[in-house]
């Protein structure tokens, strides 16, 4: 509508949003990375990755969360070698001192200690099999861990990295970005709107009424549930019964054999009853004339 187009065109989206009343502690739970070894650099950086996600959308959606909980939390994932790493950090935190100024310094003490570097061929070709794929299936959240963390290894300029990335997103994500309005100019931007708009979906998903948890009726069940009895006639095209022509699922050209078929078959009847009642005129002309009639 023209008065939309201006209005857009004369003001600044808002920022995105989760729905009225959603609990944030979904949101806790659903971000939360995977736990991480130290064993893999590759893992390693798919754990900090999922980590920004994370620390970015609590600090965002529920800035009363204490940061502190925040970062335990995120230690506590960490396991086996990678915990040796963390123990001293969650001492530091339990003490009342942040170890980190902001996720940027957390994020690159991290990847000094536990990412190597990776061979940036190889990741453009993991980076490229990703974003060709990962439209089809998947979530937001998991195609953005996957990207961060390969685009990682890569030396793509950040204008590359926000095209790829939006190439890869669901269809009915990239359509949403198409007419939102949102600014999407840098990966970052992007990523927490992709984000945002794929949890207001799923949101959504939830509460619609689940119409079809009955599971696959049987024939004839249909149409007792919305008090029709069923059609016990036959389809003029196939000659089976149970179903009316319009409703036949034979094709079109198997409609047609079949229809010839059943053409072909009253025919033959009708010519050997035409037979038959020739025979037995015969016959009784040859009694007659036995007779002397």
């Amino acid at each position: 509508m023209p008065s939309s187009t201006m209005s857009n065109a004369g003001t600044t989206p808002a920022p995105p949003q989760l729905p009225a009343g959603y609990d944030v502690s979904k949101l806790v739970t659903q971000l939360a990375p995977r736990e991480y070894d130290g064993k893999m650099a590759q893992d390693g950086l798919r754990f900090v990755s999922a980590a920004s996600i994370y620390h970015s959308n609590i600090t965002t959606f529920s800035p009363s969360f204490p940061e502190t909980i925040l970062w335990i939390t995120l230690l506590n994932k960490l396991t086996e070698g990678a915990a040796e790493w963390a123990g001293p950090h969650i001492v530091t935190l339990a003490s009342g001192t942040q170890p980190w100024a902001d996720f940027a310094a957390f994020e690159m003490a991290f990847k000094a200690h536990f990412c190597a570097a990776d061979d940036k061929e190889a990741a453009i070709a993991e980076l490229v099999k990703l974003c060709k794929g990962q439209h089809k299936i998947g979530t937001v959240q998991d195609y953005t861990v996957k990207f961060n963390a390969i685009a990682a290894r890569t030396s793509f300029s950040a204008e590359d990295k926000h095209e790829r990335y939006r190439t890869g997103l669901p269809y009915k994500i990239k359509d949403i970005l198409a007419t939102s309005g949102h600014d999407t100019s840098s990966i970052t931007k992007i990523q927490a709107v992709a984000l945002t708009m794929d949890q207001n979906l799923l949101v959504c998903e939830e509460e619609q009424p689940k119409q079809f948890s009955g599971g696959w009726r049987k024939k004839g069940e249909k149409a007792a549930a919305t008090g029709k009895k069923p059609f016990t006639g036959n389809c003029f095209n196939c000659g089976k019964p149970g179903h009316r022509s319009f409703e036949c699922k034979l094709p079109k050209k198997e409609q047609q054999a079949a229809s010839s078929s059943g053409e072909t078959t009253d025919l033959a009847a009708l010519r050997a009853e035409l037979k038959e009642i020739k025979e037995r005129l015969s016959a009784v002309s040859v009694n007659e004339t036995k007779e002397g009639f």
